[in-house]
C-alpha cells in the first residue's frame, strides 16, 4: 500500500488502525501490518515473554516537536554510548550529527508510516523499571537480552526486521526499533523527498535554511542508511 506525501511525512493519518495491547493501551499502526503484528505478540507471549510498545505512530508536528527542544537544549541530547552531551556549545552542524543519532528529522521519520514501533520487554516494566531506550539494555546483561535473543531467532519470520540492528555511521544503533519489512519498503520506494523538503521549509523547524541545505546529507547518511 503506498501512501500519499501526507501520509508519509506525519500529516495525515487515514493509514492507521488501533493496535490493543491491554484495553488501557492502544497504538496506532498501518492498517496492512496489524495482522502479522498479531502473530509477533502472540507467538513471544507463547514463548514465555511478553512485549510492551513504548512508541509507534508519531506525526510530524510530535517529531518536530521533540526536534526543536533537543535543538534548543530543552531535553537531552546523548553521545552514541550514553554521554549526555551539552548542546548549548556546539555548533549548528555540531548539534545535527549529535540529534540525528538518536532522532529523525520530523518528515523523514519512520515512525510518520505506521510500520515502525519501538518494543521492550513488559516484565521490567511492570516492575518499575524506568525504559532508557539505550543499547545496553538489550546486551548480553541487559533486561532486553532474552527479547532480544528471540527477536535475533524469530522476528524476520512473522515480516519484521530491525532496521537500525547496528551502527552503520548514521543512526545509532537501536535493537529495540522494529518495523514491518515489506509494507514499509512499499513506502520507501514511493517516497516524495521533494514533498517532504517542502514541507519542512514550510515548518517551525529551528535553523530552517541549514537543515533544509542539508537535507540530502540526511537522506543519504541517515534515512536511507539501514541494516538489511
Amino acid at each position: 500500500m503506498n501512501l500519499t506525501w501526507q501520509q508519509s511525512i506525519g500529516i495525515e493519518q487515514s493509514h492507521l488502525t488501533g493496535f490493543e495491547i491491554k484495553k488501557t493501551q492502544s497504538f496506532l499502526v498501518h492498517q496492512s501490518i496489524k495482522q502479522d503484528l498479531l502473530n509477533l505478540f502472540s507467538t513471544v507471549k507463547k514463548d514465555g515473554l511478553e512485549i510492551a510498545i513504548i512508541s509507534s505512530f508519531r506525526s510530524f508536528e510530535q517529531q518536530l516537536s521533540i526536534w526543536n527542544d533537543k535543538w534548543q537544549g530543552h531535553r537531552p541530547v546523548y553521545s552514541r554510548h550514553g554521554r549526555l552531551l551539552n548542546i548549548d556549545k556546539m555548533s549548528d552542524v555540531e548539534k545535527y550529527k549529535a540529534i540525528s543519532l538518536w532522532s529523525a528529522l520530523p518528515g523523514l521519520s519512520r515512525h510518520h508510516w505506521g510500520t515502525d514501533l519501538d518494543v521492550f520487554l513488559a516484565e521490567p516494566i511492570q516492575s518499575g523499571y524506568k525504559v532508557k531506550l539505550m543499547p545496553q539494555e538489550f546486551s548480553k546483561n541487559g533486561v532486553c537480552s532474552e527479547l532480544n535473543s528471540w527477536m535475533d531467532k524469530n522476528l524476520n519470520g512473522y515480516g519484521f526486521f530491525r532496521p537500525y540492528r547496528s551502527f552503520q555511521q548514521g543512526i545509532s544503533e537501536e535493537p529495540w526499533h522494529i518495523s514491518h519489512r515489506a509494507t514499509s519498503q512499499e513506502i520507501l520506494d514511493s517516497f516524495s523527498f521533494k514533498e517532504c523538503l517542502n514541507h519542512i521549509n514550510r515548518s517551525k523547524i529551528k535553523s530552517r535554511d541549514f537543515i533544509c541545505n542539508n537535507f540530502e546529507h540526511y537522506q543519504q547518511q541517515y534515512f536511507l542508511n539501514l541494516c538489511d
